[in-house]
């Protein structure tokens, strides 16, 4: 069974499962009421490619980061550096502590390698060093974060370090995470380092750490899942910032402290299927239909029909609309299947499906008796 065969087939089961969560045969509008309940004291779901918010609870509290810092550290190395670029570990990598993957001054990384360690095994170390390569020194690097952080509407967040360790001034929110971190699903090699659940590094000294396992269980349990982050220390509890998706659906979960990992990847379990449950597959567009006809010179007309069948998963409380759009300049000859327009099926501001428009029929282009006639029975019809 290929992976898209077993995406459906998860989501079907997540249907069936998640039916409960359900009032009647839709969710409820308001995204802070639902049947769904967790302990976690701050959470949020939304929809990834919409940024739409499916649920919440106590989204704008302010809460510690802890590791979930991390995500806005990788999201800057990203774009202001490429992967392969060679890092030099400094004399910052002593400020780290024991939590990392024991680089020693003078060592000699790619950022690739430094972001897997950073996102996977939530390197301390790796996240000093890639802010004083940056930023040229860690200060400076945290003045980005944070108009980084102000720059994608994370309002709420400010950033007192590159790794999330206890600073009373940092601070962020579950709404604010789940932007952050749609921010960072737009970048492919973020989206990459995020999703693996083991890397090798390539270091000098085999005798040290050369592989890093991904902390984010779910990657292994959800098979949904695509990522993002976990975070923990003692003032943010456990923490959870995950992805998942299906063919046509992208959801964003973010469960902010939980009282054990083993909760945490229980209750993020919960509000995924939750997000998945809101949607249903509906036939939108069908192959053949007839969507629009069009008049032509010399008094023809020809229909418009959809050229393929399209499904797509969407919202199940919320209407659908139609737009379509043709040829500028619809002209003979026309063969039958000729492309002339195109239909789309829009849900809350954004495509969720779309087919061409074709030709019905074929028509030749019209011979000077066929023109000839027109031009007279608009005479006649103009006389009499």
């Amino acid at each position: 069974m290929n992976r898209r065969a077993v995406k459906t087939l998860i989501l079907a089961i997540i249907l069936v499962v998640a039916a409960p969560f359900q009032s009647g045969a839709f969710a409820a509008t308001d995204p802070t009421t639902s049947a769904l309940k967790i302990k976690a004291p701050a959470a949020i779901l939304i929809d990834e490619k919409t940024g739409e918010v499916l649920w919440e609870k106590n989204a704008d509290e302010k809460r510690a980061a802890a590791s979930t810092t991390k995500i806005m550290t990788a999201i800057l190395a990203l774009e202001r550096e490429e992967m392969d670029d060679t890092i030099t570990v400094g004399e910052e990598v002593a400020a780290a502590g024991p939590y990392g993957i024991k680089l020693s001054v003078g060592e000699q990384l790619a950022l690739q390698d430094l972001l897997y360690a950073l996102m996977l095994s939530s390197a301390n170390d790796s996240a000093l060093v890639i802010a004083d390569h940056i930023g040229g020194d860690v200060g400076k690097f945290i003045d980005l974060m944070n108009t980084k952080a102000t720059r994608i509407g994370a309002f709420n967040t400010h950033y007192a370090n590159p790794h999330g360790l206890s600073d009373k001034t940092q601070y962020t929110t579950a709404r604010d995470l789940a932007r952050i971190a749609r921010y960072g699903l737009n970048n492919e090699d973020f989206k990459t380092i995020v999703s693996t659940t083991e890397w090798k590094l390539n270091r000098s000294d085999p005798k040290k750490l050369t592989v890093v396992e991904n902390r984010n269980k779910l990657l292994g349990i959800y098979p949904l899942a695509t990522g993002i982050k976990t975070g923990y220390i003692s003032e943010a509890g456990y923490c959870l910032v995950s992805s998942a998706e299906t063919d046509t659906v992208s959801v964003i979960a973010v469960v902010l402290g939980a009282s054990s990992y083993k909760r945490l990847f229980n209750e993020s379990q919960q509000v995924l299927d939750y997000g998945f449950s809101l949607y249903e597959k509906k036939k939108l567009i069908t192959k053949g239909h007839k969507h629009r006809m069009v008049a032509l010179k010399y008094g023809e007309e020809l229909d418009l029909v959809a050229k393929d069948d399209v499904e797509a998963n969407v919202r199940r409380i919320l209407d659908t609309s139609t737009t379509i759009s043709l040829e500028s300049d619809i002209d003979y000859p026309i063969n039958k299947g000729q492309v002339l327009g195109k239909i789309k099926v829009n849900q809350a501001g954004r495509k969720v499906a779309s087919t061409d428009l074709v030709a019905e029929r074929s028509i030749e282009k019209p011979g000077f008796g066929k023109i000839a006639r027109f031009y007279l029975d608009r005479l006649w019809k103009s006389i009499f």
